[in-house]
Order: structure tokens, then sequence, then C-alpha cells
């Protein structure tokens, strides 16, 4: 049933995918994707381009269990094989689809046609190097000249026409003279395809920086730097067969390659800032509340204002509020609400001011004013926030035992006794003893030699005992062993929770041999599958859990030297890991 449920509320739609730039003369997929089995499909008005083939209709669906959950997914696509003889910026209308009466639309899709020309594999086989127009870097910027504060976004990305097996020696700038952030900085590196100066690259964004500069004047941005390994096909000049391809031979060649550093032209604020700036550059608005408006005395409140815009918001300094004297202020909380994205800041923040009021009486905190400079006027804007009145009640404390009361606030009456009044001085006989003013012979000096002594004895035993243990460098190992496993598993850990396939089997099978080699008092290069078993034997270990030792350690050595399948079995490897580890030393 909650299947079936699922089903009927998943919501249908219709995606569209084609190459966003092509050559003259290139043959393409153009594939309409719906993730229900449509009634019927009504195909866009292809014009502009020459339909080579279709639309051919594909089913795919899918089922996945992981850790127990089951997910299935189904979709239909359409495809067409285009091509397009001439140059320009061509749409191509939406399709529609009808699923269980219901229409469903895609969206329209632009596609640019440049001029085609010889490709860089082409150049390669008749023995040309790798220029800097096949690959490059390239470091842009959104805004050339700012006014000091103002934000501007930094990306730096590569264009290949080239095949990009690796990459090294990775230099990003260090933004001097800038406050920086990445924003974006992907974990793998996609490519998609962009045209440039009439040719087409393959484009991939290595990281993306939001930048404010912190001072006035030309500021200077160096370039980025990488070595890139390309993969080219080892050929010759002579005539080849269509069977040439499954013999050839490829070769890495390494290239670096650097991005132009960009210069910033950062303008200074204008003079005349109101007292109220407090370094704002952006767009704001700002206000203000109280968490109570009526308290009694030694009661506490907040007062709370916050922020909220586009532009520095994360660099805006604390307001300073008039708080009355009848008030006793304490350490600002500052909650920063705000993101980072490609079009810069954008966000809240708040000051939270923690007040306890003293007095009783009626107070007033006033209207606090806030300026911000407005980039798009080029000119201070000062807001104001509404006044705030607090109505203060009388408390009392009451002292138990005594039946006394004490009044709160400023004007406190003295000590008033309810009961009885000062207790008059003791008359009479008084019967007194002598008391024994020194510790040396004393009762509680002797106890205090007594455990003194303990002390000294339990003391020396528990030190030689941990001396002994020490020499022992074996039996240390052991006892650390499963410590010293746990926080390499946890390094693999983190590693699990990146992605990083190769990585992550590379410290889980670190952490397996380390712990086998400590627990057994074997060097890593005494390891054997042979010494393995027979000294766990010797143990009493279990031999499921020898197995499955063995297994994971398999495992491991056959990730660290094969492609990455996707990594479904990753965080399956780990949880034995941290069982197999548990169950070992128990």
């Amino acid at each position: 049933m909650l299947l079936g449920f699922e089903n009927a509320v998943a919501q249908v739609s219709l995606t569209v995918d084609a190459p966003r730039v092509v050559e003259t003369g290139e043959t393409f997929k153009l594939v309409f994707t719906v993730n229900a089995t449509p009634d019927s499909f009504t195909p866009p008005a292809i014009a502009n381009f020459e339909i080579l083939a279709g639309p051919t209709s594909s089913t795919k669906s899918s089922t996945q269990i992981i850790n127990g959950r089951r997910t299935e997914s189904f979709q239909v696509s359409y495809t067409y094989i285009l091509t397009s003889g001439k140059e320009g910026k061509f749409t191509i209308p939406s399709a529609s689809v009808t699923v269980e009466g219901k229409n469903h639309t895609s969206s329209s899709i632009t596609i640019e046609v440049v001029k085609g020309g010889e490709t860089p594999a082409q150049k390669n086989q008749e023995g040309v190097s790798i220029s800097n127009d096949d690959i490059f870097l390239k470091l842009t910027v959104s805004k050339s000249r700012v006014v000091t504060g103002e934000h501007l976004i930094a990306t730096i990305k590569l264009y290949t026409r080239v095949p990009v097996s690796g990459f090294e020696d990775i230099k990003f700038p260090s933004f001097n003279g800038f406050w920086s952030q990445e924003i974006d900085s992907p974990q793998n590196i996609e490519f998609v395809r962009e045209s440039v100066n009439g040719k087409i690259y393959d484009a991939a964004l290595l990281r993306r920086y939001m930048l404010l500069p912190q001072q006035s004047g030309t500021i200077s941005i160096e370039g980025a730097e990488i070595v890139c390994q390309i993969r080219i096909r080892a050929g010759s000049n002579a005539p080849r067969s269509i069977f040439d391809d499954f013999f050839d031979s490829y070769q890495t060649i390494r290239k670096r390659i650097a991005a132009n550093p960009v210069r910033i032209v950062a303008d200074p604020l204008p003079a005349g800032a109101p007292a109220s700036f407090s370094g704002g550059v952006g767009s704001f608005t700002i206000n203000s509340r109280l968490t109570r408006d009526s308290v009694s005395a030694n009661e506490a409140l907040s007062y709370i204002i916050e922020v909220s815009g586009t532009g520095n918001i994360n660099l805006i300094e604390s307001p300073k509020p008039q708080i009355p004297t009848s008030f006793e202020v304490y350490d600002t909380k500052i909650t920063d609400n705000s993101s980072r994205g490609a079009s810069g800041a954008s966000g809240s923040k708040q000051f939270e001011f923690p007040l306890i009021a003293r007095a009783p009486g009626e107070y007033t905190i006033p209207s606090l004013q806030f300026s911000y400079y407005d980039v798009s006027h080029k000119q201070y804007v000062t807001l104001s926030t509404n006044e705030h009145n607090i109505k203060v009640g009388n408390s009392s404390i009451s002292t138990p035992g005594t039946g006394m009361t004490l009044s709160s606030g400023v004007n406190q009456q003295a000590v008033r006794s309810i009961s009885d009044d000062i207790r008059y001085i003791v008359t009479g006989s008084v019967s007194l003893r002598k008391g024994n003013l020194f510790l040396f012979g004393s009762a509680g000096y002797i106890i205090y030699l007594v455990v003194l002594v303990l002390f000294f004895v339990l003391a020396e035993k528990f030190l030689s005992h941990r001396i002994e243990r020490n020499r022992d460098i074996a039996g240390t190992r052991n006892r650390k062993a499963n410590k010293v496993a746990r926080l390499r598993l946890k390094n693999a850990g983190v590693l699990l929770k990146s992605g990083n396939y190769s990585l992550f089997y590379q410290e889980l099978h670190k952490a397996l041999l380390g712990y086998v080699s400590d627990k057994l008092n074997l060097t890593l290069s005494d390891i054997s599958r042979d010494k393995i078993v027979d000294l766990l034997h010797t143990r009493g270990v279990n031999q499921d859990l020898i197995q499955e030792l063995l297994f994971l350690i398999d495992q491991c050595e056959f990730a660290r030297y094969s492609p990455n399948p996707g990594g479904s079995g990753m965080e399956d490897n780990y949880k034995k890991a941290m069982e197999l580890i548990s169950s070992m030393e128990l």
C-alpha cells in the first residue's frame, strides 16, 4: 500500500538534454526523458537542424536495496540524432507527454552552432605538440572595479580540447588584500561544453571565491597554476587502416598551464560617512524587538537586532544600542544566518543583547540608527529601528529562616527584622574549655602520617608495575592495537563521507594490516596470509573471524587497483571492519 501511495503521489516530470554548443556538421543527441509511462508523446517542431534519426523510444528501470531500504526508478526516453550545417544560436521548442490524462511539458533548449575546424586529436596524430590554444586556465572576476567592502566573484576554470587524465601541483591564488572565502569547490571535476572564440571546449569549474577588498587602490590577483596530465595517441604519418585503433599505443605528457593575473580597482568609500556606519556595503534592512516588554526586577530579557540583506553582511560589526543604566548588559550573542553563493552573500545577521533589570520603573530603549553604503545608488543610507518601552515591576527576595525580606532595586530599604529586634549580648557565666592549638602530636597529625605512608607505598607499586608493562614492547603494541586501529578507521570514515573511493580503501587496508601487525607482534614485511592464519589459530580466534579478516584485506587490495564502481560497498566494508576489530578484541 505504501509503495502504491508513493507511486501515486510521485511528481511526473519531462526533461530535455542536449549539448549547449556543437560544431557545424557534428551529429549530436537530443533526448526527452519522462519518469512515468506516457500515454502519448508530442514531439517539438525542430527547425534549423536536420533530423538524421528519431525519435526512438527506450525504457529504463532499476531497483536498489541499500541497508534494507528499497528504491525504484523508471523512465522512458525519446532520442533524436541531429546535425546542423549553419552557424548561430537556435532554440528547440518544448515537447509534451500525456500521463494519465494530464499534459506535461518540457522546457525549451537553446543550442549554439559554431564553425567546425580541425580537432586537436587530428593534430596530435600528425606529430604536432599540444598548444596553449588546446588547453588553458582562465581566471575571471564578476567586477573589475568596486568600492572597498563591495563583493565580487572570482572563478577559475579549465578549458581543454584534449583528453585530460589527471592533475598535479595545483596552486590557487592567495588573494592578498582581500577577505576571501571559497563558495564552490567541487570534489569531482565535471566537464561541460562551452564556446570560446568560436571554438568548442570542455570546461570544468575548479574553484569559485567570494572576495571583499579590504584596501583601496589597484589590487592584483595572481594567476593560478596547474600541471595537467594529457593522454595522447602515439601516432605516425603512415597510412592507417580501420584495425589500427585496436593496436594503438598512448602516452601521457605533462603540461603546466597558468591563468593570467587580474587587476581589481578598489575605490575608497566616499567621505562623510554617518557616525552610525559600521562597514556595511550592499543593500540592507534592520529591525529590533524585545523578548519581553514587562518583567519584574532581577528578571532577564533580551534585546535583539537583526540586519538582513545582500552584501558584506558577514563583516558588519555589532551595533551599540543605548541601554538604560538600570539594566545589566551581558556579552552579545551573534548569530550569522547568511549564505555565500555565485551572486555573493545574502541572508541575515542577528545580535542578541541579554539584559537583567535591577530596579522597578518604566524605561525606554531609544531608536537605533544603522547606516550602510548603497552600491547601486552610490550613497550612504541610514535606517532606524523602533524604540521599545519596558515596564519593570517590584520584586522581593525572602531569606528563609530569618523572617527578613530584602527589597530589590536602587531604592531598596535597609534590612528589616520582621519578628524580633537585634539579639542582646549574652551575660552570666559561660563554661569554657582549653583547645589544642598545635597539629603536632594530635590525632589528626598521626592520621596524616599514616595516609602519607600508604599513599607512597601504593604509588611505588603502581609506578613499578607501569614501568614493567612499558618495557614489554610486544605487550604494549598488543594492548594498544585496538586503539590505534580505531584511530585509523576514523580517518577512513572521513574519506568515506567525502566519497573518495581509492583513498578510503587505502586507509582501510592500512588499518587492518596495522591492527594485525600490532596484535600479533609482526613487522609489516613479515605479514603473510599463512602466518596470519597460523598465529590467529594459535590464539584461539574463531575461524569465521579469520575468514572475514582475509576477505576484507582482499577487498581493499582489489579496490586499490581497480576503477571506482560507484562506491556502493564502501559503507558495508567500513562497518564490517569496525565489527571485526571489536569481535577479535572480545
